[in-house]
């Protein structure tokens, strides 16, 4: 999360060690990508909000000036297609194929594909939510400082995990679900044992 130097000041000390100011050192050749762009226009919010928060420091009423009409690289947004079905299964071989995914109506076959077909939803790893490993790997480049620990403590299915595997950095996983918890361990290790040989 990116914030701004007077509001990181302002904030209790137990807060400010979780933050790290960091240089995007790829910043340049990431805007050299995308043409810069405008936002749409803003219009008056009548159902402005006044925002409290627990730790007091991120008070205040939404505005014109931090709601939409801002302008930029489009490089402030960040594409990433679906998790493919080889990143999501990679080391859960040997788990029982389940139906996933978090769509309701795919284990009564009521849901179908925009073709009219029925939608196949058995998978090894279920999770609802799996994010492509690519991503993570991106994120973790972004923000994890030299030597830095990434913590997890909403693991899933272990998608950072198995990125900071790739990417050589330490990671700590929390997950409160047992199955997907073992999920995680099993694309970890294989991220440990087969990928990283061939990186």
């Amino acid at each position: 999360m990116k914030i701004e130097e007077d509001l990181y000041l302002k904030m209790p000390n137990d807060i400010k060690i979780l933050f790290v100011k960091l240089k995007n050192q790829n910043n340049e050749e990431i805007e050299a990508l995308f043409p810069h762009t405008k936002s749409g226009k803003v219009k008056e919010n009548k159902n402005s909000y006044n925002s409290e928060s627990n730790t007091g420091f991120l008070k205040g009423k939404t505005t014109l000036s931090n709601q939409h009409g801002d302008s930029g690289s489009a490089s402030r947004f960040f594409y990433c297609a679906k998790t493919s079905k080889q990143d999501r299964n990679e080391g859960c071989e040997e788990l029982e194929d389940k139906v996933g995914g978090g769509m309701s109506g795919t284990k009564d076959k009521t849901l179908l594909t925009g073709s009219g077909n029925e939608r196949n939803n058995v998978m090894k790893n279920n999770h609802p939510t799996v994010k492509p490993t690519k991503l993570m790997q991106y994120l973790i480049k972004m923000v994890t400082p030299e030597n830095g620990i990434v913590l997890d403590p909403f693991m899933g299915s272990g998608s950072t995990g198995k990125a900071c595997v790739l990417e050589d950095k330490s990671f700590i996983g929390i997950e409160m679900d047992e199955e997907y918890f073992e999920i995680a361990e099993k694309r970890i290790n294989f991220a440990k044992t087969t990928l990283k040989s061939v990186k």
